[in-house]
């Protein structure tokens, strides 16, 4: 069986009625989300229940997931803090999604999405971006702001990239308490952790562990835009661990697009989607329904995507 695809609720969600959100999903043909993190606890639960009325599954959660909250109810400031250097910002990264953790196995995911943090350096993608559109992708322009980029990045990295590991080693070890997998996701920016070639220490200290790889198709095609990487070199490497996968279409710059809307390669994506791989589609608020439904038309072609009306696609 081929799992179906499912959508995330960074679409629609969160909005006070958990019934609504559902059933705008159920009518686009999804019985599978993705709870994004925009959910409280209480939240989260009647999402999980109002599914459940539904026949609809909550198969993975976006930590921080339910989002942290302060002792007065209301939601806490959050940084991607899994990586800081400052050890009360770190480790309130890892208890914040060590309860994603348990509330997946309380609603029944099977999986978490997690942000590694970052170098702690300013992004430059911003201008590297305006220098594509000003002066051409691979320009000298472009290519110089690009490597310099890239070395303040690596210059910075160490003592983040150490407390990233610390973080995903501690998490791995609590998924394995709960039963349910952690996909690390490869990320937005160039300055974030971790790189391509960071995964490798990712998956060493998690030797054993519930800990593989999460893919966002917009993300990788923004750093090839960008000129850091080839899309494709993530699956390459660490395709035979993947998790799950975002789902949505990238035009230069601008990623969460539905299918159809831009320029990536989904057949590349395909390749390596496993039976069991959880996809979903991570669309932007901006996207239509009908739009949507366009976007799964172009998904049905190829039926390792698995999209028909949300049904189990028997091989």
């Amino acid at each position: 069986m081929i799992e179906p695809i499912g959508l995330s609720t960074s679409w629609n969600g969160p909005g006070g009625n958990p019934q609504a959100l559902l059933d705008q999903h159920r009518a686009l043909g999804f019985r599978r989300v993705e709870a994004y993190a925009h959910f409280t606890s209480i939240e989260l639960r009647e999402l999980a229940t109002s599914a459940a009325e539904r026949e609809m599954e909550v198969a993975s959660l976006h930590s921080p997931c339910p989002v942290p909250v302060t002792e007065r109810g209301e939601r806490a400031r959050w940084t991607d803090g899994l990586a800081s250097v400052y050890e009360t910002e770190r480790m309130f990264a890892v208890d914040a999604i060590k309860h994603t953790l348990d509330a997946a196995a309380e609603v029944g995911a099977r999986a978490i999405v997690v942000h590694l943090g970052n170098t702690g350096v300013a992004s430059r993608q911003g201008s590297i971006f305006d220098a594509i559109s000003r002066t051409g992708r691979l320009s000298d322009e472009h290519r110089r702001l690009r490597d310099q980029a890239w070395a303040e990045r690596e210059a910075a990295k160490g003592p983040h990239l150490d407390a990233a590991l610390r973080s995903i080693r501690s998490l791995g070890e609590h998924a394995f308490e709960t039963g349910v997998r952690i996909g690390v996701e490869c990320r937005d920016g160039y300055h974030e952790i971790p790189s391509v070639d960071e995964y490798a220490a990712v998956f060493e200290v998690t030797s054993g562990l519930p800990v593989g790889y999460w893919h966002d198709a917009g993300h990788g095609a923004k750093l090839d835009y960008a000129g850091f990487l080839e899309h494709e070199e993530y699956l390459r490497r660490y395709g035979d661990r993947l998790v799950g996968m975002h789902v949505h279409d990238t035009l230069g710059a601008r990623d969460h697009l539905a299918p159809g809307m831009g320029t990536t390669d989904f057949e590349m994506l395909a390749r390596y989607l496993g039976p069991r791989v959880l996809k979903t589609l991570e669309l932007s608020s901006s996207v239509s329904p009908n739009q949507i439904s366009v976007g799964l038309e172009v998904l049905e072609t190829d039926e390792r995507f698995g999209v028909r009306e949300g049904i189990l696609i028997e091989l």
